[in-house]
């Protein structure tokens, strides 16, 4: 039986629209991954954060997780604020060493789950602060501490013998340090929220100010208690169902003014 070989059009005609259809279908696959980059970031931090307190009941005694450049929570003079990283950095584990005759003495665990890379490259911490920050910063349309050079908070994350902790946030981004702040993309901005009572740790994307607003005018808390990072801004018709009330259940909240 003869075969025909391709003819070098018909070769052409095939690259070029294989190209067409990349070009269509890149733009929203380069997004997919940032958002998957950005998520299994948060999700890693999540089991180091669950495998530390873990340990510290386990053990008896406190545990903390911080950054590089984390100012020493013992000393009650040291500045918390220092120069927000422009490179992906992981986080460090310590526990007590003694305990009962040096309660404020820690050490820094080498273990192995301890020391992987929980952030994918190109992911950095800009800012760990204890409780929430959804303040406006000017220049930005994204509400909460900013992603660009400067200065901001960075605290320990600390786990008592019983498991409880401070209320606290830690502040991803895969966005680089200079990038234009009025560009940003809430997407790739993710907040890490500990709930010190419980242990909960769930991650939310960064809102824009206009959903801060949607959220005020309706009296809708911004601490959703849930995985969030859906690309669709939030507006008056979605945020009766993206509000969640403490069972999980879908509440309706009139706007204040109608109260």
């Amino acid at each position: 039986m003869i075969r025909r070989a391709f003819t070098l059009l018909e070769v052409i005609l095939v690259i070029f629209i294989i190209g067409l259809i990349l070009g269509f279908v890149y733009p929203d696959l380069e997004r997919m991954l940032q958002s998957r980059r950005m998520e299994e970031s948060a999700e890693q931090l999540r089991s180091l954060i669950i495998m530390t307190r873990s340990r510290a009941m386990r053990d008896g005694i406190k545990y903390r997780i911080q950054f590089p450049g984390t100012p020493d929570p013992l000393d009650k003079h040291a500045e918390k604020e220092i120069d927000i990283p422009f490179e992906t950095l992981q986080p460090e584990v310590f526990r007590q060493d003694r305990p009962l005759e040096f309660p404020d003495s820690f050490v820094k665990v080498e273990e192995e789950w301890a020391t992987q890379e929980f952030l994918k490259p190109g992911v950095r911490c800009v800012a760990t602060y204890y409780g929430t920050n959804f303040d406006e910063t000017p220049g930005t349309p994204i509400v909460g501490p900013p992603i660009t050079e400067g200065k901001w908070e960075f605290v320990s994350l600390t786990f008592n013998p019983d498991g409880t902790c401070d209320h606290l946030t830690f502040r991803l981004t895969d966005l680089p340090a200079d990038v234009e702040p009025m560009s940003i993309q809430p997407t790739r901005v993710l907040d890490l929220i500990v709930d010190g009572r419980t242990g909960q740790t769930w991650f939310q994307r960064a809102f824009t100010v206009e959903e801060k607003e949607i959220m005020e005018e309706y009296g809708a808390s911004p601490i959703l208690h849930m995985d969030f990072n859906s690309p669709d801004p939030i507006t008056e018709e979605n945020i009766l169902m993206i509000h969640i009330d403490g069972q999980g259940v879908p509440t309706k909240r009139a706007k204040k003014s109608e109260e």
